[in-house]
């Protein structure tokens, strides 16, 4: 049942405030209830709702004259005030409605009009309940009472053969017998005079079709990983899923599945794990649930017509207004990989049933069979309308979608009979039958039970969708419309930004890793299941699971972390020291690459300085880091000791001039985007090799210089020394040998020394 209230009303007894104001009412009471037996109550006009009246059950779902009608439910209070001696009692109108104008009167009617009568006669007891005892009087604020009243159809019309029709029939709740706090109305068709196949005297039998839509908000962000254990509770019994599923599996019923939802129902089957948004695990529940689930779907399907969504039925036209239809097409690409969906013929379904000329054309692109609109977006021309340039159009009942109120009006009670109502209108107008043929759309678990009973409706002939299909079909010509209201509900271009971002963040892990195994599959499902017709307006849970599906990533410690880790943070990133200083023209930069990740990646280095005419660096390519190896994760199980793995890379760099120069260092993956911050550091060239050469050049030059000057002055200095031959005497005194030989000796210097013990020439 859809969370909300329905404001009821009844019966109330008088208040006993003391034993003399009791003895002066009763006999005003005994008056009243007198005068009942004659003349039922006429019904006050609302004077506020203090209470809710949830109707559980009203049987028969279509009374005859010897039937018993019975009514259960549940009265709350939801006032902020204790409300004393509530009583609940039957209350109906004894005009019967016959015509489609009168029912469209009434559907649109206040729930004071018409006033109708409530029936608290002492010939009909079980009309009316007390809800409250002497001991306790009272229904605090949020306080429930459950109640079951009923009555012979000939008390409840007053007649023993009561006119064929619909009544509108309900639950009054009234506080101390002077105020109606609550009040609840339903329609209850009647028929007296039907024949042995169960129609009245020229009544028609008309062709229905009901289509179960099997779908679910996305909760999955990645196989095996869930946002939440929703799916499991609407997989219980008595869940949204399982009573759906029931509804699907009845005779010549039809139904429409979201080839995400089986999507996510296999990865429960193999077991799966809830991460919530501080990253915190815990085990699923749904496993065996899943897996009953899947069984029952495949045995429905094999006796059942059926078509397939758009993958996590994706907005289509948000998407279309928005230029973004390759969202879709690469959800479909999701799609061909369900084997239990891949070959069912696509149906689309737009949000809230209305679309316009350009949506049924992207639905035609996409090989839709058909698109599915709400009667009142297409003229009311019928279940099955042609246009141009789209896939035939099929158009489903919104007439009976609710009840006659107050609200809310979509519990199982009041679809199944206002679906009743709609239904016998249609078949006592006299129309062509052929023309009459309706299409129910099954979203939930309330309608899902009340299609049962509808369906066995003697004036109502079940049939598939597939054979309505083959119907002939009403042109639509210029009756469809788009209203404002849907238009104001589209995604947002900062929800489209998110999922741009999303997709792009994911295309970019992609890449980094050595081994993406089956991530190009998980980007083709993300865009759609962001996209999802679910997330109208419920912008805050689409940006939340955006988020979810951005946590994918796990360190070697085992701390989840977002793409925002990757693409802006250190989850992968450079280290270097903030200063470096060249001393050579060509030297390199030392850096170190950290993997923070829990799996091995593949990148390349990209440098660059402010300055590229003074120093210029080289990128280093993936095949140049870890001898082109991938830079693999620090420990092959994450734990909390583990360490990143570093992998040390040197960057060539060629400084033509000196000086202090600000260098950029990032990491990109092998198809170039960036991962991680960039990193600045500063690089100092100060070319001391040049230096030095030109200083050993210089020396060698000057040394050579000195070298040659002193040769020079040693050659003058002994061409100064030794006398020319010709101007020497000859020595006349007598010597000997002897004489001769000590003057050699010891008058001469040593031919090969010069004075100055350096070498000669």
């Amino acid at each position: 049942m859809r969370d909300g209230r329905w404001a009821g009303s009844g019966r109330c007894v008088v208040r006993k405030n003391s034993a003399t104001l009791l003895a002066l009412l009763l006999a005003a009471l005994l008056g009243i209830a007198s005068a009942a037996v004659a003349n039922p109550a006429r019904a006050d006009a609302d004077s506020g709702a203090d209470v809710s009246i949830a109707l559980s059950r009203l049987s028969p779902s279509i009374a005859h004259s010897d039937s018993t009608v019975v009514f259960e439910g549940t009265v709350t209070n939801t006032s902020d005030q204790p409300l004393s001696r509530l009583q609940a009692t039957i209350w109906r109108d004894l005009t019967p409605i016959t015509t489609r104008s009168e029912l469209d009167t009434v559907n649109s009617s206040a729930p004071t009009d018409p006033v109708g009568a409530r029936m608290y006669s002492s010939d009909t007891p079980n009309a009316f309940q007390d809800l409250y005892t002497d001991a306790a009087p009272d229904l605090a604020p949020g306080q429930s009472k459950k109640f079951r009243i009923s009555a012979k159809a000939s008390d409840l019309f007053e007649s023993t053969t009561p006119a064929s029709g619909i009544y509108l029939v309900g639950v009054q709740v009234r506080e101390d017998g002077v105020s109606t706090v609550g009040r609840t109305r339903t329609y209850l068709p009647v028929v007296s005079d039907q024949s042995s196949n169960g129609l009245q005297p020229g009544q028609s039998q008309i062709g229905t079709s009901t289509l179960v839509e099997l779908t679910a908000t996305p909760t999955m962000t990645r196989t095996g990983v869930f946002t939440d254990d929703r799916l499991a509770d609407q997989l219980a019994p008595g869940g949204r899923l399982d009573a759906l599923l029931s509804a699907a599996e009845k005779p010549n019923t039809s139904y429409v599945v979201d080839p995400n939802l089986i999507a996510e129902l296999r990865s429960m089957r193999a077991g799966y794990q809830v991460v919530d948004e501080d990253g915190h695990k815990t085990a699923g529940t749904g496993q065996d649930l899943a897996t009953d689930w899947l069984n029952r779907f495949t045995a429905m399907q094999a006796s059942h017509d059926g078509f397939q969504l758009l993958y996590a039925d994706a907005d289509l036209t948000s998407l279309v207004h928005a230029g973004r239809l390759d969202i879709v097409e690469q959800g479909q690409q999701a799609a061909a990989r369900v084997p239990e969906t891949k070959d069912l013929p696509l149906l689309v379904t737009p949000a809230g049933g209305a679309a316009d000329r350009p949506t049924l054309s992207a639905a035609k692109q996409l090989g839709a069979r058909a698109i599915l609109l709400a009667d009142d977006n297409v003229g009311d021309l019928g279940p099955v309308v042609s246009a141009d340039n789209s896939p035939t159009i099929l158009s489903y009942d919104t007439e009976a979608s609710t009840g006659p109120g107050p609200d809310p009006r979509d519990t199982e009670v009041q679809l199944r009979q206002a679906g009743l109502a709609d239904s016998y209108i249609d078949s006592v107008s006299g129309e062509d039958p052929s023309t009459l043929g309706r299409l129910r759309l099954v979203r939930n678990a309330d309608e899902a039970g009340s299609e049962t009973a509808v369906q066995t409706a003697p004036w109502l002939t079940p049939r598939s969708v597939a054979d309505l299909l083959n119907d002939p079909t009403t042109p639509l010509g210029n009756r469809l419309s788009y209203p404002d209201a849907d238009g104001k509900d589209e995604l947002t271009g900062r929800q489209l930004n998110k999922i741009d971002q999303l997709t792009g963040d994911l295309t970019t892990y992609q890449h980094l890793l050595a081994r993406p195994g089956n991530l190009g599959v998980l980007i083709e499902q993300s865009g759609a299941r962001a996209a999802s017709s679910s997330w109208r307006n419920h912008r805050k849970a689409m940006s939340e699971f955006v988020e979810a599906q951005r946590r994918l990533l796990t360190s070697v410690t085992g701390t989840s972390l977002s793409l925002d880790d990757l693409i802006d943070g250190d989850a992968v990133r450079v280290e270097s020291n903030p200063q470096i200083t060249l001393t050579g023209s060509s030297a390199t930069v030392p850096v170190t690459i950290v993997n923070t990740l829990d799996v091995p990646i593949s990148v390349q280095l990209v440098a660059s300085s402010a300055n590229q005419s003074r120093l210029r660096l080289e990128d280093v390519g993936a095949a140049d880091i870890n001898s082109g190896k991938a830079i693999p994760p620090g420990c092959d199980t994450p734990a909390p000791d583990c360490k990143p793995s570093r992998v040390p890379v040197q960057v060539p760099a060629h400084a033509d001039a000196n000086g202090d120069l600000p260098v950029t260092l990032r990491l990109e993956t092998r198809q170039g985007e960036d991962v991680g911050r960039p990193q600045t550091i500063r690089v100092n060239a100060t070319q001391a090799g040049l230096v030095g050469w030109v200083i050993a050049v210089a020396a060698g030059i000057v040394l050579l210089g000195t070298v040659v000057l002193r040769i020079r002055q040693v050659a003058r200095e002994r061409g100064e020394s030794e006398p020319d031959a010709s101007d020497t005497e000859p020595d006349d005194s007598d010597t000997g040998p002897d004489d001769t030989g000590t003057e050699a000796e010891t008058g001469r210097a040593e031919p090969e020394h010069s004075t100055d013990g350096l070498p000669r020439g």
